[in-house]
């Protein structure tokens, strides 16, 4: 897939608007599951998840993707449309 451990990290560490929506994403999946997205995703010690499992996949691409457009648009681009892979599309 197009994932790795580490994908989104800088950018968390970086950009206030980016870490904002990871970790509105983040927090959604702790409730549901009980573990931490951004764990799994950064490979963090302990993370209980593996980033190569669909149930990790999907969500940490569909987060990725919804951080970076609100980055974009936080520097004035406003896409006129937003495509994604796979679950994100």
């Amino acid at each position: 897939g197009r994932q790795w451990v580490g994908m989104g990290e800088a950018s968390y560490r970086q950009e206030p608007v980016f870490r904002e929506v990871m970790d509105r994403c983040d927090s959604f999946i702790r409730r549901e599951r009980g573990v931490s997205l951004l764990d799994v995703m950064f490979g963090y010690p302990g993370a209980e998840g593996d980033l190569d499992e669909p149930r990790w996949t999907q969500p940490a691409i569909y987060a990725l993707e919804c951080a970076l457009t609100a980055l974009w648009r936080s520097v004035g681009i406003e896409p006129v449309a937003v495509l994604g892979h796979s679950l994100g599309e």
